[in-house]
């Protein structure tokens, strides 16, 4: 692999710092969406697009995960064999931090992999194990600030607010808007047309679920 002239860096650490910023950055992109989609903000006529966009927003993220390992391999300095990035806890150097990294991964790979397996193990299994993409989101921002020699001092805690912010508030309200929906669809009492008193709204007793 050559060497920049100007620093003496191998040009493999560059390709593998670039691509996992950017692979960090669709992956960050592909749960901003799904949680969009999932609390209803975006217009449902357009869900069938958003969700091809949702997928390929994961996918590109891989691939760019893909590029960012096989740079780590080919760094001359670093010594990263094939194992030690695809397998936790193996890296030379740091291993904890790396192997966050490699877990992420692994939940990202299998959450692209569900896309294509979500009508074989139902809606609900495939909800359920959409919930990993928190972990693969909070494990690879971890990888991300610990190990980002580009993200050190106060622009990791931007890049963490930035990426971090909108997940925190797109959950919540995921959280929270169903129910406030649930109460706004709840059908109300018919009103009396044979000349008894209506009862007022505050006194109904709540429709059962």
């Amino acid at each position: 692999m050559s060497v920049l002239a100007s620093t003496g860096v191998p040009t493999a650490w560059y390709v593998a710092r670039a691509a996992g910023l950017v692979a960090f950055a669709f992956l960050t992109a592909s749960v901003w969406l799904g949680l969009a989609m999932s609390t209803k903000l975006l217009s449902n006529r357009r869900q069938k697009t958003l969700f091809a966009w949702h997928q390929t927003l994961m996918w590109t993220a891989l691939s760019m995960l893909v590029l960012h390992g096989a740079a780590l391999i080919l760094d001359p300095v670093m010594h990263f064999g094939l194992q030690a990035v695809v397998v936790p806890g193996l890296a030379p150097w740091r291993p904890v931090a790396v192997g966050s990294g490699v877990v992420a991964g692994w939940l990202a790979l299998t959450l692209a992999v569900s896309f294509q397996v979500r009508r074989r193990i139902g809606q609900k299994r495939w909800r359920l194990l959409h919930y990993a993409s928190f972990g693969a989101f909070a494990l690879a921002l971890g990888h991300a600030i610990n190990l980002g020699t580009d993200l050190q001092g106060a622009r990791g805690l931007f890049f963490a607010a930035v990426a971090l912010g909108p997940v925190l508030w797109l959950a919540f309200a995921r959280i929270l808007m169903p129910r406030a929906s649930a109460r706004a669809r709840a059908p109300r009492a018919p009103v009396r047309t044979d000349g008894a008193a209506a009862v007022p709204e505050a006194d109904r007793a709540p429709v059962a679920a």
